[in-house]
C-alpha cells in the first residue's frame, strides 16, 4: 500500500479533478501494453547503474529513480541507493505515481543548513503526476478536462539523504515508484480479477495494473490471494467471493495449467457437504479459471499462458461434477461475464408501432401502438417492459399492454438491468422503478443513493449487461462508471468509482451505451464523434462516425451498431470500422434490449 503517501496523492487527485478507482482498474485513454502484440515487441528498458563514488543527493536520487524504474529485474541496484536500514524495509510491491511530465529532482537543502559538512540533505520531486496505482493494483487517473491547474500536495515528494561511510544515500523514500509515463507503460500491465454478482448469476471484471515482468508464480499467488476476500472498493456491496473465510492457496504452474492447492477448515468443511459443497468449489474453481486464464489473453503473450485450472484440497486433487475420467483438470468454467444482449432490436416506426426486428435480417414484428414523438425508448433484457421518453416526460408500461403511463417528474435517461429494474436520472438524481415477475405495471420510484458523485446532472446512464456496474456521464463530460448494489431493499444505492474520461476530440457526450459485458460506446459532439472505451481499461478506439448520427445502440459482441439519423432513418455498421449502411427502412431510437441512448442535440 502507499500508506500516508496514497492517502495524500488520492485526496489532491480528487480536489484537482482527478480521481481515483481504489482497487479496481480505470478506463483510460492509453494502454499499458501497446497493443494485443506488446509482448512481442522489444521491452524498452534502461540497465541502471549503482551509484558512483562522491555523488551529491540530487545525482543519488536521479539515479535511483532510474533504477527504481526497473525495480522488477534490477531491485538490488536500486537498493545500493538506500541506506542498510531503509534497504531492508522499502518495497514498493505494486505501488507506482506515474507523471506525464517528470519526475524531477531539485537541487538540494541540507541540515544543519550552515554546517560545513552537513549529515542529512532533503531533495523535493517536482512534475505533474498523471496517475497513482495503489498497492493492490488500483489506478487513479486524472480527468483531462479539468480546469484546475494549481499546484497541490501530489506535485512535491521528498527524499531525504543521509552520509554512509562518507557518501550520500537515501534515508527516507516515498514508499511507491516514481516513473514517467513511458516507464509504466513498460513496467505494468492490466489484469482482471473475478468476481460474483450478488446473484451468483454472472463474473464480474475487477481490473488491477500490475507489473509486466513479475515472477509468475508470484503473480499468480497474488491475483488468488485477491480473490479471497471481495473488492474493498466502489465493487464494495455490489460482488462477492465464493472463496470461503479463511482459505490459504499456493499455486503453481505445470505447463499450461495453473495448479492451486487450497486450506483451511472453513473451506474443508464447506467442500465436505454434500448439499452445497459442490458449488462452492465450482464456483472458486470458476474464481479461479477466469481470473489466470483471462490474465494470460490481457498480457498480449503469444505464448500459450494459463489454459486450465487444476485445483487441490488440502493437497489431493478435486474433482469437477461430471468431469470426464475423473480429470481435476478444467478448461471452461460455468460461470462467465454477462455476453450482452440478443440480436433483435426495437425502433418505433411511422404510425407510432413499437417493433422489433434482428440485425441478422429477417420480418420486422409489430408490438404494440405506442405513439410517435420519442426521443429514446428502451427495452427490458427479457422484452417484457418498454420506457420512452417523449422530451422530458417518462412513460412506462408491458410491451404487450398498448398505452403507456406517463410518470410524474422531469427525466434525461434511464436503462433497463437484466431484473426488470429501470434506472432512470431526474438530472441531480437518480431513481430506480422495480419490475415484477407478474407481468404487471412498474412500481413508483425509489431514490437511489449516489455515492462518490461529483455533482450532476446525470445526463446519461447506462447499466451493465451483469447488471452491477453501470456507465453515467455527469454534466455531459464527464464519463464515470458505478456499481449497483441494493437494488431490491430499500435504499439501493451506486457507488462511483473516482475515475473520470472526458470526450475524445469533442466536447460533450450525447449518447451512451453498453457494447458486449466490458466495452462503452458513446457518442458526443461537435460531430458527431463515436468512440468505445474498454471499461476494463486500455486504449479507447475511435469508430469513424456517419453524418447526422443523433442516436447510437450497441449489443453484444459481433452485433452491429444501429445508428438513428434525422428523419426516422436509421443506418448499420456491423464491424465498428466505420462502415455505415443506410437501412432500407425508417424507425424512431433504434435501441437493443437493456441498453440506453441519449438523444443528440
Amino acid at each position: 500500500m502507499l500508506a500516508a503517501l496514497a492517502a495524500v496523492l488520492v485526496a489532491a487527485l480528487a480536489a484537482t479533478g482527478c480521481v481515483s478507482m481504489p482497487t479496481g482498474g480505470p478506463v483510460t485513454s492509453y494502454a499499458v501494453t501497446q497493443g494485443p502484440t506488446a509482448q512481442d515487441q522489444p521491452y524498452v528498458q534502461i540497465v541502471p547503474q549503482p551509484p558512483g563514488a562522491g555523488w551529491k543527493p540530487t545525482q543519488i536520487v536521479q539515479g535511483f529513480l532510474t533504477a527504481s524504474a526497473s525495480f522488477g529485474n534490477y531491485s538490488q541496484v536500486a537498493r545500493q541507493y538506500l541506506t542498510p536500514a531503509l534497504s531492508k524495509n522499502w518495497n514498493p510491491y505494486w505501488s507506482a505515481v506515474e507523471y506525464a511530465t517528470g519526475p524531477t529532482p531539485t537541487a538540494p537543502t541540507y541540515s544543519p543548513a550552515a554546517a560545513k559538512n552537513p549529515t542529512q540533505a532533503t531533495v523535493r520531486i517536482t512534475g505533474t503526476p498523471q496517475a497513482v496505482l495503489l498497492g493492490n493494483g488500483s489506478y487513479s487517473v486524472a480527468s483531462s478536462s479539468s480546469s484546475s491547474s494549481a499546484a497541490s500536495p501530489v506535485s512535491a515528494t521528498n527524499f531525504t539523504l543521509s552520509k554512509v561511510n562518507g557518501q550520500w544515500r537515501i534515508s527516507a523514500a516515498p514508499p511507491a515508484l516514481l516513473l514517467t509515463s513511458d516507464s509504466f507503460n513498460n513496467d505494468y500491465q492490466l489484469r482482471n480479477l473475478y468476481f460474483f454478482d450478488p446473484a451468483e448469476r454472472y463474473l464480474i471484471p475487477d481490473p488491477v495494473y500490475v507489473p509486466l515482468r513479475a515472477n509468475t508464480n508470484v503473480l499468480m499467488n497474488g491475483l488468488v490471494g485477491d480473490l479471497k476476500a471481495p473488492p474493498s472498493d466502489w465493487l464494495s456491496g455490489a460482488t462477492k467471493t465464493a472463496f470461503p473465510k479463511g482459505t490459504s492457496s499456493d499455486v503453481t504452474l505445470d505447463g499450461v495449467t495453473a495448479v492451486v492447492n487450497l486450506t483451511g477448515s472453513a473451506i474443508t468443511k464447506d467442500a465436505a457437504n454434500p448439499k452445497t459443497g459442490p458449488q462452492v468449489m465450482e464456483q472458486v474453481s470458476a474464481q479461479l479459471l477466469s481470473t489466470l486464464s483471462a490474465s494470460a489473453a490481457q498480457s498480449g503473450s503469444t505464448g500459450q499462458g494459463v489454459q486450465s485450472v487444476e485445483v487441490k484440497l488440502n493437497g489431493k486433487p478435486w474433482i469437477p461434477p461430471g468431469a470426464q475420467g475423473g480429470n481435476p483438470v478444467q478448461r471452461t468454467g460455468k460461470w462467465h461475464p454477462a455476453p450482452g444482449t440478443s440480436p433483435q432490436f426495437y425502433y418505433v416506426d411511422s404510425q407510432g408501432n413499437l417493433t422489433s426486428r434482428s440485425s441478422k435480417g429477417g420480418q420486422p414484428a409489430s408490438l404494440a401502438k405506442i405513439g410517435t414523438g420519442y426521443t429514446q425508448i428502451a427495452v427490458s433484457p427479457d422484452g417484457l417492459y418498454v420506457a420512452a421518453l417523449r422530451g422530458s416526460t417518462l412513460y412506462t408500461g408491458l410491451v404487450s399492454g398498448g398505452a403507456l403511463t406517463k410518470r410524474p417528474g422531469s427525466y434525461m435517461s434511464m436503462s433497463w438491468d437484466h431484473s426488470d429494474h429501470l434506472w432512470a436520472s431526474q438530472g441531480d438524481e437518480i431513481v430506480e422503478f422495480r419490475g415484477t415477475s407478474a407481468r404487471q405495471p412498474l412500481g413508483q420510484p425509489v431514490d437511489v443513493n449516489v455515492q462518490g458523485a461529483p455533482g450532476g446532472p446525470f445526463t446519461a446512464l447506462a447499466v451493465a449487461p451483469d447488471g452491477v456496474r453501470v456507465a453515467i456521464v455527469i454534466a455531459g463530460n464527464e464519463l464515470t462508471f458505478g456499481a449497483i448494489s441494493g437494488r431490491n431493499g430499500a435504499s439501493p444505492q451506486i457507488a462511483l468509482s473516482l475515475v473520470q474520461l472526458s470526450p475524445v476530440n469533442a466536447t460533450r457526450f450525447t449518447g451512451l451505451t453498453w457494447y458486449g459485458p466490458d466495452d462503452v460506446i458513446t457518442l458526443a459532439e461537435p460531430g458527431p464523434v463515436v468512440t468505445e472505451y474498454p471499461v476494463s481499461g486500455g486504449n479507447s478506439q475511435a469508430i469513424p462516425s456517419y453524418q447526422g448520427i443523433q442516436t447510437i445502440t450497441a449489443g453484444a459482441k459481433g452485433q452491429p451498431l444501429i445508428a438513428g439519423l434525422p428523419g426516422g432513418r436509421m443506418a448499420t455498421d456491423v464491424s465498428l470500422t466505420g462502415s455505415w449502411i443506410p437501412l432500407d427502412y425508417d424507425g424512431i431510437s433504434p435501441t437493443y434490449p437493456g441498453t440506453s441512448i441519449l438523444e443528440g442535440s
